[in-house]
């Protein structure tokens, strides 16, 4: 008897936990993002260390940051001639206003003299 009941009280407590976790546990909306990826072509090294230098102060106002710089590891495909960067924004409106200011503007006028590069702007979904 003093079994039945503790078995029915650890139930009825479990049903109640249960029932109280239920709702965190739906899935939780992922944040939209986006992503600057750049493949690069060094021409002038000196240039392009001040260019990377740089770089990090102009992403900061816009919520970016540099998630990835090096040579690939190439498993299909031709591999692009030189780095992959890969810059994290919180969103697309921030990832454009950062490629559109007056101070990035002019980095990636120096960093053009110093090397040759392929830059894209990917929407995606930071998890």
């Amino acid at each position: 008897m003093i079994q039945t009941v503790r078995l029915l009280a650890a139930l009825l407590i479990g049903g109640v936990i249960g029932a109280a976790a239920v709702p965190s546990l739906q899935a939780q909306p992922s944040r939209r993002g986006a992503y600057v990826i750049s493949e690069t072509h060094v021409i002038d090294p000196a240039g392009f260390t001040e260019f990377v230098k740089a770089e990090p102060a102009t992403l900061a106002p816009f919520h970016g940051r540099v998630l990835a710089r090096a040579l690939p590891d190439v498993r299909e495909g031709a591999a692009p001639d030189g780095t992959v960067a890969i810059l994290g924004f919180d969103s697309l409106e921030d990832a454009n206003r950062w490629y559109n200011a007056p101070d990035t503007i002019k980095l990636m006028e120096q960093r053009r003299t110093s090397a040759k590069s392929k830059v894209y702007i990917l929407d995606g979904q930071i998890q």
